[in-house]
């Protein structure tokens, strides 16, 4: 498969995106920020303004941005002040673009929540880490809270995109990290379909994720289906880069340092340096289901 048409057209835009190898790596003392930058219509094409919405500006972990379907709120992990276990709480956090305003999601004691992605009218699906250090992909109420664990028997679970309503692929922790299919309406033993994956899904369609496998130290781009079958998307990933959103059909944005990229299967194409702006180490990113907006993780530069 070399191309996905018109995937665009219906897609659901979901990088599950959860630095779980370890709760340690997750509450690094590395403080992670979180702005949004409009994307112009521009002579050329669109274009980034260097108007951001500084989402957080504050010493501590706000990570895994996710837009909601409308586009009108980001989800978004924080590392609070607060103890679980044996590292520190995590809960899920709206952010209301029109206001500012932020809720707290999960408001748990004893779980720490991370990768928000929309699942359907009043739900989110996380990974959740319980006090016993299990990690479960779960449903999560926007309105009551209350949380399902799916297959209690799949875990730990780290990053995932759904691939329908009942199942999804899973990039499952263990001694090699491998990319399996959680199928809520079986009991079967999960399909293995890779190892060596990287930390980003994004679901482009009904039935359709994208993921990357580490090859000789750059990621490739691959699409999985709900039956298991994978197929190169025949693009890479600038060295030392595994985060991407997919801007077209044929273009992923990425972050390197302190410039956002334009990527293809033939060129690299910067669209801006944000440097200017104090940015530097961007990591995790998201676009807004219109495409009028990218909301970026970043590191401030020294």
């Amino acid at each position: 498969m070399n191309r996905f048409p018109n995937f665009f057209k219906q897609s659901s835009l979901a990088c599950g995106l959860f630095a779980a190898l370890g709760l340690a790596q997750v509450a690094s003392s590395q403080s992670q920020d979180i702005m949004i930058l409009p994307l112009m219509d521009g002579s050329d094409g669109k274009y980034v303004s260097l108007e951001p919405t500084h989402v957080t500006q504050r010493e501590g972990y706000d990570n895994q941005p996710k837009f909601g379907p409308k586009g009108d709120v980001l989800y978004f992990t924080r590392m609070l002040d607060k103890k679980s276990g044996d590292g520190q709480q995590s809960d899920i956090f709206k952010y209301q673009l029109s206001d500012g305003s932020f809720t707290n999601i999960t408001q748990t004691e004893d779980i720490s929540e991370y990768s928000a992605t929309p699942f359907s009218e009043g739900f989110i699906s996380v990974v959740a880490v319980n006090p016993e250090g299990q990690q479960h992909l779960r449903l999560v109420s926007t309105v009551n809270q209350e949380q399902k664990v799916l297959r209690e028997d799949i875990e730990p679970v780290g990053y995932y995109g759904w691939l329908s309503s009942t199942k999804a692929g899973v990039f499952v922790l263990g001694d090699t990290m491998t990319l399996q299919i959680l199928d809520t309406e079986s009991s079967a033993p999960p399909l293995v379909i890779a190892d060596n994956i990287g930390r980003c899904f994004e679901t482009v369609a009904p039935g359709l994720v994208t993921f990357t496998i580490e090859e000789e130290g750059v990621h490739q781009l691959y699409a999985l289906n709900h039956e298991g079958g994978f197929t190169s998307a025949e693009t890479k990933l600038p060295e030392g880069v595994q985060d991407y959103a997919w801007f077209d059909q044929t273009h992923v944005v990425v972050g390197q340092d302190s410039k956002l990229l334009l990527v293809n299967a033939a060129k690299t194409k910067e669209l801006v340096d944000l440097k200017k702006l104090g940015v530097s180490g961007i990591t995790r990113l998201a676009l807004s289901p219109d495409r009028r907006k990218v909301a970026i993780v970043y590191e401030r530069a020294e």
